[in-house]
């Protein structure tokens, strides 16, 4: 299952014209329902409790429908309101004319072009000028391929049985999604989750891709309006809703296996590995090369689709605008298939397909394929209560080896993965099992829960009937780890401030660096002796050293080995790839290994003897771990053990600021904090001083690193396809004229189109043969092409006993016939041929890298494709590799997909996509962090305030609805439905504690309209006195914690203290100022708040406090909100270059 946003206005069109309609565009006055019984896939069905409150549940979705509510935000009936509509978004022209409009408009005003300053200013303008609202989410459900052929190819009654499998499968996960994500945010910033009644869902069935293939699929389009449990119409709170993504998609996958094993007796069976490592699962008896068949022809529509583009941007100058490109879509179909304009049928679908089977199967073979599928499946079994014990602890393992901490649903998509091979009796047995491995792995006995304190006992007005927790708790938002992760983080954080008798004499050191800076000819800078002098001579069993890209680790790591030799001691280098050891140990001038094997030698010792003496840790080595923030928390503890065991030290060297382990991770930022660290701080890599500092802003995430790239012309713009020409040009120009090169992206499918992209070139120059083999990335190796290996695989040797590893580079001398391929190595010499298996599954291009490949490298220059997907860390990695000049080429917008079933993107500027990236961090957090800000964040101004406010809301609101009981009914309604309401209760709240409120209220509506009743009652009641007010407000610009009501004034009170108790701790008024409006800049108080506001009142309190001190800053806001408890581990220098 994925998920796409749905644009209001008329982002929901693709369902109903493109997708929903077979791809082909209506003839005019043709019904959307009258088209779909003649042709095209069948209508959409409303689903959901939303849909039933509507009335609509079950019914067939018309046009006039979809345009009501996705495209206005109305009922479906066009009438009436749900909460609020939608902007009128149709007169707008695309972004591109606009923009081309406001451009020459300026020019003409000024009287000359406008400065770059000028166009990004105008260009931001226009693109939020055309941000849509989100008006839903496009749920979209699709089996794997074998599923769809079987459908396809297996005749009317194994369609039929095939179409409700997937029918069934598609409302369980959709009723699973509607019980756990069916919520809505209230309160200022949406401080709490409140339960609705339920999603309202349009599901469209759909039988074929665009390029033709059997693809049965699903869409269903969740609106973004729900309605909550106190009536009012809102947003979805849609943060639950892609949290469980995965989750739901593995419970539908579960399901239709289950369905098809009961209704067609098939049986499923892992074929291939995906990107991420996942096993796909096939039918067993669908011939592969029919799955290939069918899955490779998208790939030369995608082709075509690609060219066309490129073609309308070379002739217009511009992108293609949506309504365009949905022509060139639909052209790039109709030429690379055999196709009518118009849509076919069902039996003229069915009869093209079984045309091209028996084709490339023959007529034998494909006769028997159906058959050969069913009386497959397994026999039906139950899990004992031992094996249901055994499976959560495996769910466990596997959501602790991929993460520090993990969520329910992390738990509940690994359950779902892990129990689909087991076959059951019953869909109730399938829930049953499936919920008591979950229930058992978030249970104490195999996971510690980590969540907020309960710092106060939440009235049941706050709290929710669907799963009883407070409003202030996500649903589903509490996170998770294991007794082992914690004791591993302990035991590393330990050995961090633990000494041990291993270090060098000082005297002895200097004398050593001395010897090595005389014999190397380099002079080391002060942090690079500072890091030597803390490996060397600090007595601590583990030692951090951090770096940013470019300080010379390496030239640190060589000095620090040299002086610990010449010592008498002895020095185990490990790196976290093998690809990586091999550059280690020649960077170092000894062997080096990859971390995992070094392991796995230790634990095949404990059983065998040892089979090589290098593996053999004795008392007093040093095992020297380099880019030591991508090893894994559990590898490190085990290192750790290994150490311990054998009297060995531990020295890491890394950047927490780069990309991290795919291991559970976050140690190597811990142990800096616990324990403190040693830091490189001058850059050496760059050119460019500038450039260096522009790199270390941009490693803390500082906007202001921009400034440097733009100046210096290195951020180019516009659409994805546009980006991905110019990233490889600007890469092919360097490398042509000889330079070292990089080319990076952040996803393996933008990396997939830029080898194909830089291939196609060769092959037209003549450089690259043009047939070849298929390798694992969908692309083609041929002779001439420089390909990567992606797997270790230690029985392919080469060259004197060399072996191919995950990331080595070779150029290929001959493609065979059998899909192996001979290659050689792209720096070296020697030749090793890789088996048809290995190439098919572990082969890809390698002119363009992810920035995890690249991560190591140094270059002269590098191109990097700039999307918003990308992360703070990939973005950082990739600007400093080159020592020359990093480029940024930044996708604003994205082309509509060949399938066109994804609503268009509201396109962006450049600086808006890259402070996007710079916002988001991908680095994991340890579990013992990951605890303390659940802790700190519960504990913090922000939260309690928020949380204080709401209630303070909701107690008013109860009591105001108490106080009208007494009115006649028309008034009590027509007061709770004025939009004055809130306010009302907010004065009848102030009102002193001895004044009747009922009665008050009675008073005041007897001379007052609705409206009106606010004013009124406050001058009724009178305002009580300026001390009583103050006195119990928990901060000035806050309301006093009283309604008027025991119950609700009790817990107020209680609520309001929390908020007293956290400002007292922190002390003053600007320290209370700064974390109450989340300061973190280097000046006292930040900006300066607009007049009239609560955050002005306040930011006047905290600047008269700060005159009244004798310093002119207070000591504890001279810098940013500190990123680790006081008194644990040291602060970050500033780094400089």
């Amino acid at each position: 299952m994925t998920v796409h946003k749905l644009s209001a206005g008329d982002g929901y069109t693709y369902l109903t014209r493109q997708v929903a309609s077979a791809d082909n565009f209506r003839a005019h006055g043709q019904s959307l329902a009258e088209y779909y019984v003649a042709r095209g896939n069948p209508p959409g069905v409303w689903m959901g409790h939303g849909a039933a409150q509507l009335e609509i549940a079950g019914s067939v979705v018309t046009e006039s429908q979809m345009k009501a509510l996705f495209g206005r935000g109305m009922h479906p009936d066009g009438k009436q309101k749900l909460g609020s509509a939608y902007p009128n978004y149709s007169d707008l022209a695309p972004y591109t004319e606009r923009l081309a409009g406001r451009l020459a408009e300026w020019e003409e005003a000024n009287g000359r072009p406008p400065s770059e300053t000028v166009r990004n200013r105008l260009a931001a303008m226009e693109a939020r000028r055309g941000r849509r609202a989100v008006s839903g989410y496009d749920l979209v459900f699709t089996p794997v391929k074998s599923v769809s052929l079987l459908w396809a190819l297996g005749g009317p009654e194994v369609r039929e049985q095939v179409e409700a499998a997937h029918q069934a499968a598609v409302a369980n996960a959709l009723a699973w999604i509607e019980e756990h994500a069916a919520y809505t945010r209230v309160g200022r910033g949406g401080t709490a989750q409140i339960d609705t009644t339920g999603l309202i869902c349009a599901a469209f069935d759909h039988r074929e891709s665009r390029a033709g293939d059997p693809d049965l699929h699903t869409h269903v389009a969740v609106a973004n309006k729900v309605c909550g449990v106190d009536g009012k119409w809102r947003s979805l709170d849609a943060r639950i809703l892609y949290a469980l993504g995965v989750a739901a998609s593995e419970r539908y996958n579960t399901r239709i296996e289950d369905e098809l094993a009961q209704r067609l007796d098939v049986r499923f069976v892992d074929s291939r590995a995906r990107a991420d490592k996942r096993q796909v699962r096939e039918i067993e008896g669908v011939p592969p090369d029919l799955i290939q068949h069918f899955s490779r022809r998208r790939a030369a529509i995608e082709s075509r689709y690609a060219e066309l583009r490129r073609v309308y941007r070379d002739e217009h100058g511009r992108e293609p605008d949506n309504a365009t490109q949905l022509q060139l879509a639909q052209q790039a179909t109709l030429e690379t298939r055999d196709s009518k304009e118009r849509a076919r049928t069902l039996a003229e679908q069915v009869e093209d397909w079984e045309v091209e089977a028996r084709g490339l199967l023959g007529s034998r073979r494909f006769g028997r394929f159906v058959s050969a599928c069913r009386g497959q499946a397994d026999a039906v079994r139950r899990p004992s209560p031992a094996e249901t014990a055994a499976l959560a602890t495996e769910v466990v393992r596997c959501v602790s080896s991929e993460r520090s901490t993990w969520t329910i649903w992390n738990v509940q998509a690994e359950a779902e993965r892990l129990l689909r091979s087991t076959r059951l009796g019953t869909p109730a047995q399938r829930e049953a099992l499936t919920a008591a491995v979950v229930e058992q792995a978030t249970g104490p006995d195999l996971s510690i829960r980590i969540r907020p304190p309960e710092l106060i006992a939440e009235p049941s007005e706050l709290v929710r009937s669907s799963d009883g927790e407070s409003v202030f708790v996500v649903h589903g938002g509490d996170r998770y780890t294991s007794g082992r992760v914690l004791l591993a983080e302990d035991a590393l954080v330990a050995a961090a401030r633990d000494e041990s008798q291993t270090c060098v004499d000082e005297i002895v050191l200097e004398a050593a660096l001395a010897v090595h800076e005389s014999s190397s000819g380099l002079h080391l800078d002060p942090g690079q002796r500072s890091l030597v002098h803390a490996f060397a001579g600090n007595p601590n069993r583990i030692v951090v050293g951090i770096g940013p890209a470019g300080a010379g680790k390496t030239t640190a790591m060589k000095a620090f080995a040299d002086v610990w030799i010449a010592n008498g001691g002895r020095v185990v280098p490990l790196a976290t790839s093998a690809r990586a050891a091999e550059v280690l140990a020649l960077e170092l001038g000894t062997r080096a290994e990859n971390l995992h094997k070094f392991l796995y030698e230790q634990d095949r010792s404990t059983a065998t003897s040892q089979p090589d003496s290098w593996f053999d840790v004795r008392k007093g080595d040093v095992i020297l771990v380099d880019e030591a923030g991508m090893a894994g928390t559990m590898q490190l503890a085990a290192l750790l053990g290994v150490a311990e065991d054998r009297g060995a030290i531990i020295r890491l060297l890394g950047d927490p600021a780069q990309l991290a382990s795919v291991d559970a991770g976050g140690a190597l930022r811990l142990i800096e904090q616990e324990a403190g660290a040693t830091y490189l701080t001058d850059l050496h890599r760059f050119a460019d001083p500038a450039e260096g500092n522009a790199t270390l802003r941009l490693r803390n995430g500082d906007e202001s690193a921009l400034d440097f790239y733009k100046d210096r012309d290195r951020i180019r713009s516009g659409g994805r396809d546009a980006m991905l020409e110019a990233a490889y040009e600007g890469w092919a120009q360097d490398v042509r004229g000889g330079k070292v090169s990089v080319l990076v992206a952040a996803t393996s499918e933008d990396v997939s189109a830029l080898n194909a992209r830089a291939r196609t070139e060769r092959v037209l120059a003549g450089q690259v043969d043009l047939d070849g083999t298929e390798i694992s990335d969908g692309n083609i190796a041929a002779a001439g092409d420089w390909v990567v290996t992606r797997r270790n695989q230690r029985t392919l040797t080469w060259a004197r006993g060399r072996w191919v590893h995950n990331g080595d580079t070779w150029r290929v001398d001959r493609a065979h016939a059998d899909g192996s391929l001979t290659v050689r190595p792209l720096a070296g010499q020697g030749r090793v041929r890789l088996p048809s298996a290995y190439v098919a599954e572990a082969v890809e291009l390698a002119y363009a890298s992810t920035a995890h490949r690249a991560q190591g490298s140094t270059t002269d220059t590098a191109h990097a494709l700039v999307t918003p997907e990308m992360t703070r860390e990939s973005l950082y990695v990739a600007s400093t590799r080159a020592r020359e000049s990093t480029t940024w080429y930044t996708a604003v917008e994205k082309a509509i997909s060949v399938e066109c079933n994804s609503d268009p993107a509201t396109p962006s500027t450049a600086r808006e996509v890259i402070s996007g990236v710079l916002k988001r961090s991908g680095a994991e957090r340890s579990a013992t962090e990951t605890i303390r800000s659940v802790i700190d964040d519960a504990a913090s101004l922000p939260s309690l305030i928020s949380h204080y406010e709401h209630a303070l809301g909701v107690a008013a609101a109860n009591c105001l609805e108490l106080a009208t009981t007494g009115l006649p009914p028309r008034a009590r309604a027509a007061i709770l439905a004025d939009r004055s309401a809130p306010r009302l209760a907010r004065a009848l709240a102030s009102a002193p504690a001895a004044i009747d409120r009922a009665k008050l209220l009675r008073e005041a509506w007897g001379c007052s309209s609705p409206s009106e009743l606010p004013t009124r009652v406050g001058e009724l009641a009178g305002r009580p006195s300026a001390q009583t007010s103050e006195v119990s407000r928990p901060l000035p610009w806050l309301d006093p914690p009283t309604v008027g009501h025991p119950a609700w004034d009790e817990y107020l009170v209680g609520r309001a203290a929390l908020i007293r108790d956290r400002a007292n701790g922190l002390g003053s008024p600007a320290a209370i100022y700064r974390e109450a409006f989340r300061i973190t800049t280097y000046d006292d108080l930040g900006p300066v708040p607009a007049q009239g506001t609560r955050q002005a009142e306040a930011y006047d309190a905290a600047l008269a406090s700060l005159q009244k001190t004798t310093s002119p800053t207070h000591d504890a806001l001279t810098s940013p909100v500190p990123v680790h408890r006081p008194g644990h581990g040291r602060t970050h220098p500033q780094l400089t270059r």
